[in-house]
């Protein structure tokens, strides 16, 4: 469907307050090719403070907008979670959840150009620490124009915790970006959040529970009308713009004016861990530079093709290459 109009955007010139209760470290492991069943030993590793928050915030930074990760972090390598952070000049805010910080595996085979993604479920925050959450975000609050929630929240969070703190942020006039799913993005929604980012299987796992699941390089046309009506209902009800990625397939957005299709940029791929991450961090970017929504989607498009080509997970160049062990 062809664009009708070009939606402006109000300009925010201050900071970035980006909410994520679900920190990782991330393994980056580089093989030629895997082989299942077998000892494989790689080369070429590296290790990420990381998390959908921590990358939204690496990406930010790297575009040169001041921003804040609020999130928590507990256990026995606090300390080495904040020096990785450092040295990506990423500013946290943090309370001590006395659970550990989990750890995600990525594994990147070259000869078939694969990611492969191993998923450590969080551990449950102890008790507390949603209130010192709370009291942060509230403070922090003060120094934003914007606001990002990315990932899921861990275990040990209250159900109603995410939309609380969006009613909070609209309340105050904020520009609130979501990129979570479940029943957390419904709870959020009567808060009329600005815009909401998930990937198609998060969209659809949300709205049409019954469905399988979508694979990432799986096929979407037949879902274009029913996904579709679904966004223009959540503005026509909520004033919110919704947009889809879908991996390397074509982005679907609605901003209450148009319908947009856009073709992911095409780039030999890496790395696609943070992917979605970067794409949101490049649209807020635009966003508070007071790009319209159709030139934000282009710009979010490019930092997403840019994160793919790199092996760091949610970034835009792979700047710290004394990392890696080989």
């Amino acid at each position: 469907m062809k664009e009708r109009g070009c939606k402006a955007m109000k300009s925010y010139k201050n900071q970035v307050l980006v909410v994520c209760l679900n920190p990782t470290f991330q393994e980056t492991l580089v093989y030629k090719r895997l082989q299942i069943g077998e000892v494989n030993r790689t080369r070429l590793h590296r290790l990420d403070a990381s998390g959908k928050g921590m990358n939204v915030v690496r990406v930010l930074t790297q575009l040169g907008t001041n921003c804040t990760l609020l999130s928590h972090l507990g256990g026995s390598r606090i300390q080495e979670f904040l020096e990785l952070a450092n040295k990506d000049k990423v500013n946290i805010v943090w309370t001590d959840s006395n659970s550990p910080i989990r750890t995600c595996i990525t594994i990147l085979q070259t000869e078939v150009f694969s990611t492969t993604e191993l998923i450590q479920e969080s551990e449950s925050v102890q008790i507390g620490t949603e209130e010192e959450i709370r009291h942060l975000y509230t403070k922090h609050l003060k120094e934003v124009d914007a606001v990002i929630f990315s990932g899921t929240r861990s275990p040990g969070y209250s159900e109603n915790l995410y939309a609380q703190m969006v009613k909070e942020a609209k309340d105050t006039g904020k520009f609130v970006v979501l990129d979570y799913r479940g029943e957390d993005l419904k709870r959020s929604l009567s808060m009329k959040p600005n815009i909401i980012k998930p990937n198609l299987s998060e969209f659809c796992s949300t709205f049409f529970p019954s469905y399988d699941v979508i694979a990432e390089q799986q096929d979407s046309g037949h879902l274009k009308q029913q996904v579709s009506q679904i966004m223009k209902e959540l503005y026509d009800k909520y004033q919110t713009m919704t947009i889809i990625t879908h991996g390397s397939k074509d982005l679907w957005a609605y901003d209450g004016v148009s319908w947009y299709e856009i073709p992911a940029k095409k780039v030999k791929a890496i790395n696609t861990i943070g992917c979605g991450d970067a794409f949101t961090a490049g649209l807020v970017h635009a966003y508070i530079n007071e790009q319209c929504f159709s030139q934000a989607l282009d710009t979010a498009l490019n930092a997403a093709a840019l994160n793919a080509t790199c092996i760091t997970p949610g970034s835009l160049y792979d700047n710290s290459l004394k990392n890696f062990a080989r």
